[in-house]
C-alpha cells in the first residue's frame, strides 16, 4: 500500500487519489508531490509531501473539511509512518463550475518508519 493510500484508509477511505473530480460537490483529493530525501550521518529518511484539497459548496463547508482532516492526520504515528501537518488551512477560492464551489488544502510531510 503506498502512501496515499494509507492516508486514504486513516480518514475512512473516501478520498480520491491523485485527481479531484468534477462530481460531487463536496469531496477530497489525496495529492502526493515530490519530496527529497533528508540526509544526517546516520541514515536518510525517506519522506513524502502530501496535500489534501477540500470542496464544498461553501467556504465555510471546504474548511471545516480540511480542519477536520488535519485534526486526524497531524501528529499521527504507527510503526509504519508519522505524519506531521507542514501548512495551515488555506482557502484557495473558487473553482470553475457554475456555481463556483470553494476549495480549501492543508499539506502535510510523512516519514516512513524503518
Amino acid at each position: 500500500m503506498n502512501i496515499p493510500e494509507k492516508l486514504n484508509t486513516i480518514l475512512g477511505g473516501a478520498c480520491k487519489l491523485g485527481y479531484l473530480p468534477d462530481k460531487p460537490d463536496k469531496v477530497t483529493a489525496i495529492f502526493e508531490y515530490d519530496a527529497p530525501p533528508i540526509q544526517s550521518f546516520e541514515r536518510t529518511d525517506i519522506t513524502h509531501n502530501i496535500q489534501l484539497r477540500c470542496r464544498n459548496t461553501t467556504a465555510p463547508g471546504a474548511l471545516a473539511m480540511a480542519e477536520s482532516m488535519a485534526t486526524r492526520l497531524n501528529r499521527y504515528s504507527t510503526n509504519e509512518i508519522n505524519i506531521i501537518q507542514t501548512s495551515p488551512v488555506l482557502d484557495i477560492g473558487e473553482d470553475n463550475s457554475n456555481p463556483p464551489r470553494r476549495e480549501a488544502t492543508v499539506n502535510f510531510t510523512v516519514w516512513e518508519v524503518k
